[in-house]
């Protein structure tokens, strides 16, 4: 029995890296990253962050992710038709290929295959079979699986969803050059499910949880690619993210409770599933509205030069500036653009003191030394207008 075990494992193993899901996330990382780089480049004539930024961020995080969610999948013993899964892969591609990530999430790319199986059984004998739908305890799993994987979004969402958001520069409705954020991830997160025939039989007497009326199974590691995408411009980045953040688990949460109560309600699976592609809509189209109606953070000041983002390694980020922070003096001179911010770092070409208001409000000081030539190069991303747009955007 162990070696029957083993064996499935490994199995599942090399079916993960058979997966063309796996294989297709790592380009669209790699192409998403190269065109990243093209527009920081078109936006501020230099590259903010590495080209394999998205790539470094598929893995580790949903890595963990699929961990815990794999324990939760063998205690409770989800299993997923082929014909599921094979759906799901071919709505992820297509969904990426739409060039927008928001509909990465698996509250469609799941959700949206278990309302169209379930529209399946309202076909005739026949047709079910060919097509190959699943039992209502099978959805009722799946639905379980859909809601526990939006959890998993929120939650990376709020762990790593706001890390090195690129900026980016655009028009406001009147016409002036503002600054947003384009907040983008790609997660592949491995889900340890079963498929619903196989060599392994039932290990214990009340396993699965989530009946799905076989009695062998064999195991499959599954890549997801979750995804999430939104324009932010009406505050700073962090706290946007996280707040969606939030609202995708509570969503993922009522998701899973839904489908879980699918065991006894047979049609509750479907219910879970409509409710996840409503709610996940209903946050992506809130944030939008919320965004257009209020006003544009990242515009410039009349206090000072607000700072949309800092490069990596660079002296600024050395100094501690981070992003939304106001440069209000350079070395005791007042600063309204980069002209005179300019003209203030020659007054001490080899020291740069800076006098700063916090995204809190509060006044604090930036320091550091500089060599020849570095004032040119601290690595501060702003806001001019168009004008000044060509010379003035990256320091």
């Amino acid at each position: 029995m162990e070696q029957l075990w083993l064996t499935e494992i490994l199995k599942s193993i090399g079916r993960f890296f058979l997966h063309p899901v796996f294989y297709y996330a790592i380009i669209l990382a790699l192409v998403a990253g190269a065109a990243r780089v093209k527009r920081e480049r078109n936006d501020f004539h230099i590259r903010i962050y590495s080209s394999f930024l998205e790539l470094r961020d598929l893995f580790p995080a949903g890595l963990l992710a699929g961990l815990v969610l794999s324990a939760v999948s063998v205690a409770v013993g989800v299993a997923v038709p082929l014909t599921v899964l094979a759906a799901v892969a071919a709505l992820t591609i297509v969904f990426s290929l739409a060039g927008n990530f928001r509909f990465l999430s698996p509250a469609f790319t799941i959700g949206i295959p278990i309302l169209a199986f379930s529209a399946v059984k309202w076909l005739p004998a026949g047709v079910q079979e060919k097509i190959g739908s699943p039992s209502f305890g099978m959805l009722a799993g799946i639905s379980v699986m859909t809601g526990l994987l939006l959890i998993a979004e929120g939650f990376l969402m709020l762990t790593s969803g706001a890390k090195n958001i690129p900026p980016k520069l655009r028009k406001s409705r009147r016409g002036l050059t503002v600054g947003a954020f384009s907040a983008k991830r790609l997660w592949l997160v491995p889900v340890v499910c079963f498929l619903p025939s196989g060599p392994i039989s039932l290990p214990f007497s009340w396993w699965p949880v989530m009946g799905w009326g076989g009695h062998t199974f064999s195991l499959v590691l599954v890549p997801f690619l979750l995804g999430f995408q939104h324009q932010i411009q009406s505050t700073l980045p962090a706290p946007a993210v996280k707040r969606i953040g939030t609202q995708v688990i509570w969503a993922g949460v009522l998701t899973a409770a839904i489908g879980a109560a699918g065991i006894w309600l047979p049609y509750l699976p479907v219910s879970a599933a409509g409710f996840a592609v409503l709610a996940r809509g209903w946050i992506s189209i809130r944030h939008r509205i919320r965004e257009n109606n209020a006003s544009y953070y990242f515009t410039q000041q009349n206090d000072g030069i607000i700072v949309l983002s800092v490069i990596p390694g660079s002296k600024a980020d050395k100094m501690g500036l981070v992003t939304g922070e106001i440069i209000s003096k350079c070395n005791g001179q007042a600063v309204r653009n980069m002209d005179e911010f300019y003209r203030a770092l020659q007054i001490n070409p080899a020291y740069c003191k800076l006098e700063v208001i916090d995204t809190n409000g509060e006044v604090r000081f930036a320091q550091g030394a500089l060599y020849e030539g570095e004032h040119y190069e601290l690595g501060i991303l702003t806001v001019e207008n168009k004008m000044n747009l060509e010379t003035d955007e990256a320091l």
